[in-house]
């Protein structure tokens, strides 16, 4: 992280929907500003979109991937919404989720080649419910060192973390906001200055899976539930947010 600038965070923010079958998002509002403080604390030049149309979103992805960010460390693009399996909501209709990093790989972006991009979207995956169950384990880390000279996958260095496993809800308190985007708030505030950020994930994964159960005591069905947040990493290095931890 050596580059004169961050760079670009792009946050999506949806509450209202035109769609009959969505409903109204509250708390997600202080989703999108705890995450807009950690990310302008983290010197991100952070731009917040909210309740845009899926062709409003396309067009913003398209703009972002086009500008040169050969002076940026990396690039961040956050989604609150509503999900199911493979696709998420804007105000008026879903796309698939995949197309949120569709426009960033080596080739279509290549001034973010070799650079991390970072994705987060917090959305249900689906209508399953996590139960929950008693065990112990202990957590294990590994690391290696890559070679002076390389070549890469177009579609390597780019991390997905999603609020929820495939085909699971995702849990938001209307007053609070998200569970995952408040836990990904908090562990990025904590020890983005001496921790890379794979670990700071992790940290998210244990704080939602441990302290979180849902408790809905109008519905029974819904109370006592567990959330999984799931990382799908391609990084190929490790991430540190301070400039003296980068590790080549």
């Amino acid at each position: 992280m050596n580059h004169p600038k961050r760079g670009t965070a792009v946050i999506f923010n949806h509450v209202n929907f035109s769609l009959p079958e969505c409903s109204k998002r509250d708390g997600s509002d202080k989703d999108r500003d705890a995450l807009t403080d950690v990310l302008h604390e983290l010197d991100f030049d952070v731009i917040v979109h909210n309740d845009l149309t899926a062709n409003e979103v396309l067009d913003v992805l398209v703009t972002v991937s086009q500008m040169d960010h050969t002076d940026a460390d990396c690039l961040v693009i956050a989604v609150m919404s509503h999900g199911d399996d493979g696709k998420v909501y804007a105000r008026d209709r879903d796309y698939p989720t995949k197309t949120l990093w569709k426009y960033f790989n080596a080739c279509i972006c290549p001034s973010l080649a070799g650079k991390p991009k970072l994705f987060f979207v917090q959305a249900c995956r689906g209508r399953g419910l996590h139960s929950s169950q008693t065990l112990r384990y202990k957590p294990e880390t590994d690391g290696y060192s890559d070679d002076a000279y390389y070549s890469i996958p177009i579609m390597a260095d780019i991390l997905v973390m999603y609020s929820t496993v495939d085909g699971f809800y995702s849990w938001r308190d209307p007053s609070s906001g998200g569970y995952f985007i408040q836990s990904l708030v908090k562990q990025l505030r904590l020890h983005h200055e001496t921790k890379d950020l794979l670990t700071i994930l992790t940290f998210v994964n244990r704080e939602v899976a441990v302290d979180f159960t849902s408790y809905e005591p109008k519905n029974p069905k819904f109370s006592g539930r567990k959330q999984m947040c799931s990382i799908v990493s391609m990084l190929t290095r490790l991430l540190y947010f301070t400039n003296n931890k980068t590790i080549t």
